[in-house]
């Protein structure tokens, strides 16, 4: 029975002899190792290009003071991109048909770019925003309508904290088309309040009067100067604007609420009306026997 074991064993592993030509395939090996030493190549120079664009990357992010999670994001994809262009190469250089592959990766990468067109579309805004920083977390913007805080920047959206204390999340795409206003971009911001006196009053002595609401302060800049000025000939006022400058944005919203009430209270201490707008209409009299012959008439 042993000697049936053995004998089966020799055969078989003189069939796999048959098969397999140790020679040959030490030849084909010594031919096909130049591909694979090109092919281990082209992986170390991709590895050392991608460290050269991340060490540029990290530096460029913390000079312009972008978050950590965004810079790691955008060093990630880079990093994708790059090995999977390696890949292909490499794929190239040792022999592997990868035009079918990337045939039908390609039709499938159509088909997933279509169904997430709106999440590229933000991605890239996001980037785009991130890049030319109009804003910055911590500002008081308007976007799209709505005025807030800006609270968090995303390569999706953007997350606004109102004056209410309400999260809006915009995404990027639409801050990216619309118009953006950055109240705290510049330190120094001018608080511009109108209201409006009437006809009969002296406009000199309102502007005095409101002048004197701001003289004084620390707050207010003298240069330029505090200046109230006509700002329109209305139909039913004379409109003045107070104009001052401050030197802290951040603080703009919470002093133009504290003028607008001493305006008004200014105002009324010296006698000077603020209208509201009226019509004035004149009736006059017309005699019974004409207006009943009218009446008849119709």
């Amino acid at each position: 029975m042993f000697d049936r074991i053995i004998a089966a064993l020799k055969q078989t592993i003189d069939t796999f002899q048959d098969i397999l030509d140790v020679k040959t395939l030490l030849v084909q090996l010594l031919l096909y190792l130049p591909k694979l030493l090109a092919g281990v190549l082209i992986l170390f120079v991709f590895y050392g290009i991608y460290r050269f664009f991340r060490f540029f990357l990290v530096r460029k992010f913390k000079k312009q003071e972008i978050s950590d999670s965004v810079a790691h994001l955008v060093v990630k994809v880079m990093r994708i991109v790059l090995l999977g262009l390696a890949f292909v190469l490499v794929a190239d250089q040792i022999g592997i048909k990868i035009i079918a592959l990337i045939s039908t990766l390609g039709v499938a990468g159509i088909a997933l770019g279509l169904a997430a067109q709106q999440t590229l579309a933000n991605f890239i805004s996001g980037i785009i925003l991130l890049m030319s920083k109009p804003f910055r977390e911590g500002d008081l913007v308007e976007l799209e309508g709505t005025f807030g805080r800006v609270k968090e920047i995303s390569l999706r959206s953007t997350a606004l904290l109102t004056m209410d204390n309400l999260l809006v999340d915009i995404p990027n795409q639409k801050i990216i088309e619309s118009k953006i206003i950055n109240h705290t971009y510049n330190k120094n911001v001018r608080i511009r309040i109108g209201v409006g006196i009437a006809y009969k009053e002296f406009i000199p002595d309102a502007q005095r009067v409101l002048l004197e609401l701001v003289k004084n302060d620390d707050r207010f800049l003298e240069k330029p100067a505090p200046a109230v000025i006509v700002d329109e000939i209305a139909d039913s006022s004379i409109n003045l604007s107070l104009m001052v400058w401050i030197n802290d944005s951040q603080k703009a919203l919470p002093i133009s609420y504290e003028l607008r009430q001493k305006v008004k209270m200014a105002l009324d201490s010296a006698g000077i009306e603020i209208p509201f707008p009226h019509q004035q209409l004149f009736v006059e009299s017309i005699p019974v026997n004409e207006f009943k012959e009218a009446l008849q008439s119709n």
